[in-house]
């Protein structure tokens, strides 16, 4: 009766065994793919990865240096239009003085 006994209580213990083992490798393969996930997020500073955090920290700084240039382009346009509108007003002042002076003359 014991030997009996013996072999049902050595099989449950290879099978609790077989269990722990399955559960060992299941949560070392969720570590690894948590591992990879983080990688992708965060980068890994051992290969040199960005992660997407980084990528987005560059697409930040590529759209403040595209937001310099177009305040930059803008500025110009500003600085364009009211020097045209100066050249135009003087040369508008200076037509209007010729035309004075021709008539000053003419008296």
């Amino acid at each position: 009766m014991e030997n009996a006994f013996e072999k049902q209580v050595e099989k449950e213990l290879k099978s609790m065994d077989q269990r722990l083992y399955d559960l060992e490798e299941k949560m070392t393969s969720i570590d690894t793919k948590l591992t990879q996930v983080v990688d992708a997020i965060l980068g890994n500073s051992l290969t040199k990865t960005g992660g997407f955090v980084t990528d987005l920290n560059e697409l930040k700084a590529k759209i403040k240096e595209l937001e310099d240039k177009i305040q930059k382009q803008e500025e110009f346009k500003k600085r364009f239009s009211w020097t045209v509108g100066i050249i135009i007003a003087i040369a508008g002042l200076i037509q209007y003085l010729s035309i004075v002076y021709k008539n000053i003359k003419a008296v």
